[in-house]
């Protein structure tokens, strides 16, 4: 049987949204768009929905639940809610390390994958229904989060095998990423190939995906240099594609900020100067081509590369890029965040229990459903404040002169200008 892959497009950038994202349709018979964070580090997928009680504003309207036919509230029966119920429904909260938060009800409805354009047909899964957004969940742009990891022991299938279950000619058990600096692709069935960096093929690691999709680094070199030796530095690593920065027990991060500061201070260095606290200015150009690049090897001996493109973040300035690893402070374990994952293919292959990894060009999608192109004038004056004044300056420079003349105008002049305009403004028939 010949295997199929399904795609859908991606939107995010690092440093506009701190997030990559996708589409899903939700109900019938008229489907609703909702923007969701690629999530492989939870298992839930929700949004809000109408009437929430605190939530903030998103690019998509919240969910109308009424307006779907299909949508139904789970109920608090024994056997089907396995959490608590509240007001007769059931009910879930999460919360997360920095703080952040969501609750609300379980309900089921018909979803599609991607726009409509993909004509995916729909399924019927278990979605959140949020009632509350705390912090990011609250401020950000994007309306809710699809959380494609397994759930916890459960051996309930995740979002995307629920979704492509009846779909013969595809394989849900493997998926693929692609992330650029802006957007990217979402594959289910296998991945793009064509993708791939000069025909490069995939460096394949041990993954295990009993609760959640994790790794085992055991070696982090800078220029071919061994900065961090053995694979208890890094405790637990997870791939986490909800999360921007690539975050490493506090002995590696230290370790590999030392280590690029005197790599970068010897002779030319990397063309570049630090301008601030884990930020480089590009002197004479625009992108960090002449950082050294870093290799990960994982337990198995397989290596990943991992570019200053992906390692470092643009700002809004063109010309400077910041550290997109961290300190995960007291926490033992390591995060392979986006900023790892840029530049990639990365195929989760849960049959093999392997996850695949190579450099690639990936697609770019800058401009996101439902968020208008930016305004070139706000722009340059959101880049060069000067300009407000300009502006500010200019027009009242215009009104002076107008003011001047009208103020020099003879008499009778005026008095034909403001007959003609009554005559004009009171015609009823265009022809007299």
């Amino acid at each position: 049987m010949e295997e199929h892959i399904e795609s859908s497009r991606l939107y995010g950038n690092i440093n506009k949204y701190a997030y990559y994202f996708t589409d899903i349709l939700v109900g019938a018979p008229k489907p609703q768009r909702v923007s969701v964070i690629i999530d492989t580090g939870s298992s839930l997928c929700g949004f809000p929905c109408e009437g929430c009680s605190h939530c903030g504003g998103h690019i998509d309207p919240p969910f109308n639940f009424e307006a779907s036919s299909s949508a139904r509230w789970i109920s608090c029966d024994v056997g089907e809610c396995n959490s608590a119920c509240i007001d007769g429904h059931c009910h879930y909260a999460q919360f997360y390390t920095e703080g952040s938060s969501i609750s609300g009800y379980w309900f089921t409805d018909q979803v599609q994958l991607g726009d409509l354009r993909l004509k995916n047909p729909p399924v019927n899964v278990t979605l959140g229904c949020h009632r509350d957004e705390r912090k990011l969940f609250y401020t950000q742009r994007v309306n809710g989060i699809m959380g494609m990891a397994p759930h916890r022991n459960s051996g309930r299938a995740t979002l995307l095998q629920e979704l492509f279950a009846d779909r013969r000619h595809v394989n849900p058990d493997i998926f693929a990423m692609c992330l650029s600096e802006w957007g990217g692709e979402l594959s289910v069935g296998g991945w793009h190939e064509e993708y791939n960096l000069n025909g490069s093929k995939e460096a394949w690691l041990d993954l295990d995906h009993a609760g959640y999709y994790s790794v085992s680094p055991s070696k982090l070199s800078l220029a071919g240099e061994a900065i961090v030796e053995g694979s208890i530095n890094f405790g637990m690593s997870l791939v986490d594609s909800g999360t921007t920065f690539t975050y490493f027990p506090a002995g590696v991060f230290e370790k590999l900020t030392k280590a690029l500061i005197a790599h970068c201070s010897k002779d030319q260095g990397c063309g570049a100067h630090m301008e601030a606290s884990g930020c480089w200015r590009i002197e004479g150009g625009t992108e960090p081509v002449n950082f050294p690049m870093l290799f990960l090897e994982f337990v198995g001996g397989s290596v990943v590369r991992w570019p200053p493109n992906a390692y470092l973040f643009r700002r809004r300035d063109p010309g400077l890029w910041c550290h997109a690893f961290a300190d995960n402070g007291r926490d033992p374990d390591t995060v392979l965040g986006v900023s790892w994952m840029l530049h990639k293919n990365i195929i989760f292959d849960l049959q093999a229990d392997r996850l695949g990894v190579t450099e690639a060009t990936c697609p770019s999608y800058k401009q996101a459903p439902g968020e208008q192109a930016p305004n070139p004038f706000t722009s340059a004056i959101a880049r060069y404040p000067w300009l407000r004044w300009v502006c500010v300056g200019g027009w009242l420079l215009l009104s002076i002169l107008v003011m001047t003349a009208i103020c020099f105008m003879p008499i009778g002049q005026i008095e034909r200008c403001c007959n003609e305009a009554t005559k004009i403004c009171t015609r009823s028939d265009p022809e007299e």
